[in-house]
């Protein structure tokens, strides 16, 4: 993630039922334009599934299929 002015960072804090931070998501964008979404779990790896919802198909990222870079 990128510091830089507020304007360039949004984020949202979702809770459970106990009102703990399951996850924090940063949307940012970068010089070249491009959107980055950041995810940042505060639970377990496994808890955590990723579904990226397109025009034509959705693209679903599993904890046992994602590799770290």
């Amino acid at each position: 993630m990128r510091s830089g002015e507020a304007g360039d960072i949004g984020n949202v804090d979702f809770t459970n039922g106990e009102n703990g931070t399951v996850v924090t998501v940063h949307v940012s964008r970068s010089d070249d334009g491009m959107y980055t979404v950041h995810l940042m779990p505060m639970c377990d790896d496994d808890q955590i599934r990723v579904e990226l919802h397109r025009e034509k198909d959705l693209a679903v990222i599993e904890p046992s299929t994602s590799r770290p870079v």
